[in-house]
C-alpha cells in the first residue's frame, strides 16, 4: 500500500459535507483501500469546519506552489480535484516537478469557446440570463456584455492554457464520456494526435449511502436539488415555473425541493394554491442521509440548470434508481450520459413547456413500468463507486510515463 494524498485548491465548509463528496470522499476511499491518505486543503478553515480531523492537512498557496514542500511529503501520488484553471498551474507544476505522480480529476464539461461549440456557448449564456428573470432588454444587454468579456477569457483559459495545465499531470480523468471527448479534441488541437495528455474516463464518485433500497417503495415524486441562489446556473425561476405546471397536470404528484431556501422560493410557494402547497415541499439544505432517503422514494430528479459539469445530485439519484430530466445540451454532459443509457428524458428546447413535456413523458414511463429502480441502481452503482474509480486512477498512474511537461523541462536542462 502507498501514501496517496488528495488536494483541492478551493475552500470548503463543514467536515460532514466535505468528506461526503469530492476530494474528501477520495481520501476516505484511499484509506479503505489500505493507503495512507490525508486531504490537503488550502488556507485557514472556513467557519464551522471542525479541524479535529487527523485526515486534514492545511497548506498555504505558497506551500502548494513549492517543489520542496511536495518532496517533503514523500508521497506515492496525489489526486487533485481540479478545474484545470490557469491560476492553479503553479501547483500542478510543483507537484510534477517534485517527481510525485499526479492524477488530475477534471470537474468540467470540456467546453472551449470560441474554438469549439460557439453556438452552444452563446445558447448557454442566454439560458443563464433567462434564469435571472429580468426583462428582455436587460437580459439582452447583459448577454452581449458577458458574450464579449467571457468569450475573451475563455479563449485563453479554456484553450491553450488549459492544455498546458493538463500536460503536467501523469493522468487526467474526466467524469462523463462527452467531457472526455471534448478534452481530447482540445488536446488534439494544440498537440496533434500525439498530444501527450493521458486522458481517461473515470466517472464521478458517490457515497455508498446512495443506493436503491428495495424496502422503500418508489412514489410518484420528483426531487430537485440545487444552490437556488445561483440564478444563472441553477435557475430557480425555471424550477418554479415548471414545478407549478407539472403539479397541476398530475394531481397525485409530489415534488421535493432541497437546497438553499431563497426569499423568491418562499414567496412563490406561499402564493401557490393550497393544493399545490401541500404537494410541493421546500426542505432547504439537508444532510446527505436525508437526501439519500428522499431519493430512494423519488422517481425523477429534475435539473433546470443552464449548464453543469458533473452534478453529484444527479448521479446520487441514479444510484438510488431515479431517472433524470434536463435540457438536451452538451453543456449538461452527465444528463446526456444518463439519457443515452436509457435513464433520462431530455427537453429539446429551453422552454417551460419542453421541460413539462419531458417530465410528463418520464412520469408516464414510470406508470407503464418502463423504468426499473433496481436496474437503474445496479447499472450506475459500479460506475460511481469510489473504490472502482480510484482503481482506474491508480492503475493508469502506475503504468504511465512522466508527464510531457516534465519531460520537456528535463530536456531543456540537459540540452547543450
Amino acid at each position: 500500500m502507498g501514501k496517496w494524498f488528495t488536494c483541492a485548491p478551493e475552500r470548503f465548509e463543514g467536515n460532514e459535507r466535505f468528506f461526503w463528496r469530492d476530494s474528501g470522499l477520495f481520501c476516505r476511499g484511499l484509506q479503505q483501500l489500505g493507503h495512507e491518505s490525508k486531504a490537503i486543503l488550502i488556507g485557514p478553515p472556513e467557519p464551522g469546519f471542525d479541524e479535529d480531523s487527523p485526515d486534514i492537512l492545511r497548506a498555504t498557496r505558497k506551500e502548494l506552489e513549492s517543489v520542496q514542500w511536495w518532496r517533503s511529503l514523500k508521497l506515492d501520488g496525489v489526486i487533485m480535484m481540479a478545474w484545470a484553471r490557469h491560476r492553479d498551474t503553479p501547483i500542478v507544476r510543483a507537484i510534477a516537478t517534485s517527481g510525485t505522480p499526479l492524477v488530475l480529476h477534471i470537474d468540467g464539461a470540456g467546453a472551449a469557446f470560441p474554438l469549439f461549440d460557439r453556438v452552444e456557448y452563446l445558447k448557454t449564456l442566454w439560458r443563464g440570463e433567462r434564469g435571472t428573470g429580468r426583462g428582455l432588454g436587460c437580459r439582452s444587454l447583459a448577454f452581449l456584455k458577458r458574450a464579449v468579456t467571457s468569450g475573451i477569457k475563455l479563449l485563453v483559459r479554456h484553450s491553450y492554457l488549459k492544455y498546458r495545465h493538463m500536460r503536467y499531470a501523469t493522468v487526467v480523468t474526466c467524469q462523463a464520456p462527452s467531457s472526455l471527448e471534448r478534452h481530447r479534441r482540445l488536446c488534439t488541437l494544440f498537440g496533434g494526435q500525439e498530444h501527450g495528455v493521458n486522458l481517461h474516463l473515470a466517472g464521478c464518485h458517490i457515497p455508498g449511502a446512495f443506493q436503491w433500497n428495495p424496502s422503500i417503495a418508489k412514489e410518484k415524486r420528483i426531487i430537485a436539488i440545487g444552490r437556488w441562489e445561483d440564478l444563472r446556473q441553477k435557475r430557480a425561476n425555471v424550477l418554479m415555473a415548471v414545478c407549478a405546471q407539472i403539479a397541476r397536470l398530475h394531481p397525485d404528484l409530489h415534488i421535493d425541493i432541497f437546497g438553499t431556501k431563497t426569499e423568491a422560493l418562499d414567496n412563490w410557494h406561499s402564493a401557490l394554491e393550497a393544493n399545490l402547497q401541500q404537494r410541493i415541499h421546500l426542505y432547504g439544505i439537508q444532510p446527505g442521509d436525508v437526501l439519500a432517503a428522499a431519493m430512494q422514494k423519488a422517481q425523477i430528479s429534475f435539473f433546470p440548470s443552464s449548464h453543469e459539469s458533473g452534478p453529484l445530485a444527479l448521479l446520487e439519484g441514479l444510484t438510488c434508481g431515479v431517472t433524470t430530466v434536463g435540457l438536451d445540451t452538451p453543456d449538461l454532459p452527465v444528463t446526456r450520459w444518463a439519457a443515452s443509457c436509457g435513464h433520462g428524458d431530455l427537453a429539446k428546447h429551453d422552454a417551460t413547456k419542453a421541460y413539462v413535456d419531458a417530465l410528463d413523458r418520464a412520469l408516464k414511463k414510470w406508470e407503464r413500468g418502463e423504468y426499473s429502480a433496481k436496474e437503474i441502481s445496479e447499472f450506475w452503482v459500479p460506475k460511481t463507486e469510489v473504490k472502482a474509480i480510484l482503481k482506474i486512477m491508480l492503475d493508469a498512474a502506475t503504468q504511465a510515463p512522466p508527464p510531457p511537461a516534465v519531460r520537456d523541462r528535463a530536456m531543456q536542462r540537459t540540452a547543450p
